[in-house]
């Protein structure tokens, strides 16, 4: 669980996860990764969203915490309904760090 989550009203959202580590998401990159019904098809999994469809100038409207494991983004364009998991998000951290690979 991060110990800070910072993006209102940006179009971004850092999360500060324990021992100082943080990485920083773009909103836009946020709000096409939603994989709720609206977003990706429940039976197959396949994309229903279509990108061209969230603006790139999208920004995060509200956040709020999901029990212990995750964060529910209301993003600009209206759409609120993904929950965002920690361990996902931490999974696919865009600092510079996680994407340096390990040899």
């Amino acid at each position: 669980m991060p110990i800070e989550i910072v993006g209102l009203g940006q179009d971004r959202v850092r999360f500060v996860w324990d021992e100082g580590h943080e990485g920083t998401y773009p909103a836009r990159e946020l709000r096409l990764a939603c994989r709720c019904a609206h977003c990706v098809d429940e039976m197959t999994g396949a994309p229903v969203l279509d990108p061209d469809s969230v603006p790139a100038d999208v920004r995060v409207a509200t956040m709020e915490l999901v029990g212990n494991y995750g964060v529910q983004i209301k993003f600009s364009d209206g759409h609120a309904t993904g929950i965002y998991r920690f361990a996902d998000l931490i999974a696919r951290c865009p600092c510079s760090a996680c994407r340096t690979p390990t040899v």
